[in-house]
């Protein structure tokens, strides 16, 4: 009997993949400046494309799954989605206060992180 309620065949999947490299290309291209190095536009735009194909075979994931499933994915993308607004109105409210600067352009991979971990949440509650 399996005792995993998060079996390891799913992060395998090519949804999963494709974020980690994406978040990976990302964290690596935004360090570089602090090690002296200044990439390039055209390099700041690579890990557009392992976002592309996260998006790609999530539309392709979601096309095979049954409706369980696909309930689950909903509820995960709805709560990264509402977690998401929540964080972009508080890093606002701390911005116009001056109390905080946030990065907005980091605010896509905090969202991915939180959608990942909604997708976790809602696994688990239908197990």
């Amino acid at each position: 009997m399996n005792m995993c309620w998060f079996p390891r065949s799913r992060l395998a999947r090519p949804v999963f993949l494709w974020v980690i490299v994406a978040l990976l290309m990302d964290s690596i291209i935004a360090t570089l400046p602090s090690v002296g190095f200044t990439p390039p536009p055209l390099l700041r735009l690579l890990p557009v494309l392992p976002a592309l194909m996260f998006i790609l075979a999530s539309v392709r994931a979601v096309r095979k799954m049954d409706e369980l499933e696909k309930r689950i994915c909903l509820e995960s993308a709805f709560i990264a989605f509402m977690l998401t607004v929540l964080l972009a109105f508080t890093f606002s409210c701390l911005e116009h206060a001056g109390i905080y600067q946030p990065g907005w352009d980091r605010l896509g991979i905090r969202m991915i992180l939180v959608w990942a971990c909604a997708y976790v949440f809602s696994s688990w509650r239908y197990r």
